[in-house]
């Protein structure tokens, strides 16, 4: 309600008085709070709507200032969380829309031991994510040179099929590898695949059936790895059929 003037035209005298509060505030970690201690003083403004509870008021103003830096830091940030909020509340400030002002005010963080551990593994298992995230990008930037090599040229895809299966290796399957190389350098220039694909069917056609078998499991996969599962698949149904199978051919 408005406040009554004076006699002589002026206002009452303001009232003003201490904060001295401690509470947890919310850190970067749920769950670990700091404990925060709050010491201030407050002062009341010359107003005719002057407000109910002013110290409330202020309390509720210093508290947001310093709980919106709190739940931004970890707790082992106490030092420099504390130097941001007193920054920020070691001079005068007035409360929005309220006629009360801060004064001043001065901020004292802690955190338990149990909170310092877990913001401890929390940063350890940060690292941990960045550095599987950075492992995964270097692989998907290697498949990716893979990729435009194979596609470049196609005879590279044997070479890191024996790469990857040298145990399939004999001297025949050498002297096939050199003549199909030849082939394809005459017959499929600037990567083109028809003639390529019919000399690598003669060429599987003639292997073993466990280096046959791997052949198309590696093509069917790195078909799969570049976007056509439906390919992939039909490819492995290409699969040697095992002695004694009794399935239609």
């Amino acid at each position: 309600m408005p406040r009554t003037r004076r006699k002589n035209g002026g206002w009452p005298t303001p009232r003003a008085g201490a904060l001295d509060i401690t509470c947890p505030a919310p850190s970067s970690i749920p769950g670990y709070p700091f404990t925060l201690t709050l010491k201030g003083a407050w002062e009341e403004l010359p107003a005719p709507s002057p407000h109910h509870s002013p110290k409330a008021a202020v309390t509720d103003h210093a508290l947001t200032i310093a709980r919106n830096i709190t739940s931004t830091r970890a707790p082992t940030d106490t030092i420099p969380a504390a130097a941001r909020i007193n920054t920020l509340l070691g001079r005068p400030i007035d409360v929005p829309d309220i006629p009360v002002r801060l004064t001043w005010a001065h901020v004292h963080l802690t955190a338990t031991p149990d909170a310092l551990g877990a913001t401890t593994r929390h940063q350890r298992r940060l690292h941990e994510e960045e550095q599987r995230r950075a492992e995964r990008n270097r692989r998907l930037d290697e498949a990716q040179t893979l990729r435009d090599t194979l596609m470049s040229d196609p005879s590279y895809a044997l070479a890191y099929w024996f790469t990857t299966a040298p145990q399939t290796i004999d001297k025949d399957t050498i002297t096939r590898l050199e003549q199909l190389h030849s082939a394809a350098a005459a017959h499929a220039p600037q990567g083109r695949w028809a003639p390529l694909a019919r000399m690598l069917h003669t060429f599987a056609d003639r292997l073993p059936d466990d280096a046959r078998t791997h052949l198309i499991d590696t093509l069917a996969a790195l078909t799969d790895r570049y976007g056509d599962p439906d390919i992939a698949a039909a490819i492995r149904t290409l699969q040697p059929i095992p002695l004694g199978d009794s399935r239609p051919h």
